[in-house]
Parts: C-alpha cells; sequence; structure tokens
C-alpha cells in the first residue's frame, strides 16, 4: 500500500531559470554554519510551505522565488536552531514547530515517535510505518531524523529530512523523502535495524 500527502507536487520547487527541487537545499542558506547544520530549518520551512499551499496556514511573508524560500528558511532557523550538536532531538523539532504553528495560527499539535540509540529499545518496524504513514494520511509531511545512515548510503548522518510518502507495509515499507532538491527512497526496517545510533519522526497532527 502507497500512502503520501495528497499534494506532494507542492514541494517540487521550481521558478523561472531555477528548479526543478525536491524541497528545498540547505546549501541556499547565506551563512556557513547555516549551510553545514540548518538542515533542521530546512524541513520546517518545507512542511510550512506544504501547510501553506493547503490553506492551513499564513507565511509570514509571500514565496515567489528562491529568494523569499530562504527567507523562509531563515524564518524557520529562529524556532529551530541547532547547537553546536546540531538539532539532534525529534523535541527540538516539536517544539519548534509547535511554536511556529502557533505563530502562525495553525491550531494543529506536533507528535513524535522516538527512536533511541540503544535497539533493544527502538519501536518495530510495525510501528513505525504506522506512525509515519498516519501522518502523511493526515495530510502533513514528516520529519525524519537520522543520527546515523544505517548503511543507506543515499541518507546523510546526522541529518533531518521531509518524508512525504510511504510504500509497502508493516513488513517491507520504503520512505519516499526529499533531501536538499534530490527524491530518495530509504528502506525504514534496515535503517531501524542497522543505524547505529537514533533519530525519530515528527509530524504535525490536524485532529
Amino acid at each position: 500500500m502507497t500512502s503520501s500527502v495528497k499534494i506532494p507536487e507542492l514541494l517540487q520547487l521550481s521558478w523561472p531559470g531555477a528548479g526543478p527541487f525536491f524541497g528545498c537545499d540547505q546549501d541556499w542558506f547565506p551563512r556557513f554554519w547555516q549551510r553545514k547544520a540548518g538542515c533542521g530549518s530546512c524541513t520546517g520551512a518545507n512542511i510550512l510551505h506544504y501547510f501553506s499551499g493547503r490553506k492551513k496556514l499564513s507565511l509570514p511573508h509571500d514565496v515567489v522565488d528562491q529568494e523569499s524560500f530562504v527567507r523562509l528558511m531563515e524564518y524557520c532557523w529562529q524556532y529551530l536552531t541547532p547547537s553546536f550538536r546540531g538539532l539532534n532531538s525529534p523535541f527540538l523539532m516539536q517544539k519548534g514547530l509547535d511554536e511556529m504553528m502557533e505563530h502562525l495560527g495553525c491550531p494543529g499539535k506536533s507528535l513524535v515517535l522516538a527512536v533511541p540509540d540503544d535497539p533493544a529499545l527502538r519501536p518495530s518496524l510495525k510501528t513505525a510505518e504506522q506512525f509515519i504513514r498516519a501522518g502523511v494520511q493526515s495530510d502533513s509531511p514528516v520529519a525524519f531524523l537520522n543520527l546515523h545512515n544505517g548503511g543507506q548510503e543515499q541518507l546523510e548522518n546526522w541529518h533531518w529530512v521531509t518524508v512525504v510518502g510511504i510504500k509497502g507495509d508493516e513488513n517491507r515499507a520504503k520512505l519516499d523523502i526529499y533531501d536538499n532538491g534530490i527524491r530518495l527512497a530509504v528502506d525504514l526496517g534496515d535503517w531501524l535495524v542497522s543505524a547505529e545510533r537514533g533519530g525519530g519522526f515528527v509530524y504535525v497532527s490536524q485532529a
């Protein structure tokens, strides 16, 4: 079974002379530390941009080109500011998203599925698959933090990405991910088993 947000094309960004991009790219940031550690802010900006396109909130300014999207990334940086270790907890994403949702007049609250470092304490593939599916079926992109890529070579370590869909079931599930302008397919079960560190998933519930 395949589930996705209702209009993933809203995050397939294209402007005259630029694109298409699958979500924004942290390399668009103007400052070095932002380019190095701005993945959480990029993921937040993707989520806000999607909700704006679905008329769930009004952005702090119009996004009409890459420059104005960078301004949205800068806005998210204020709420999703990384420490020297980055934005290294799903609960930091939850806090920043909830603050932005409140300030932008969206009633949603974020839900978290944490993935501990200890493999024995991690959620099952079924639990993770159901959580992510619930997120995209509620029409919310899902923020995914992986602190180790678990051998999924297309994933960067210590990194936030945006999940827009999931294919398969509790036995074999692949994530449809937008990351720095590129579309990725990541095996959820393999990551849960193989990642040497944890991470987590966050989405904004509309209930």
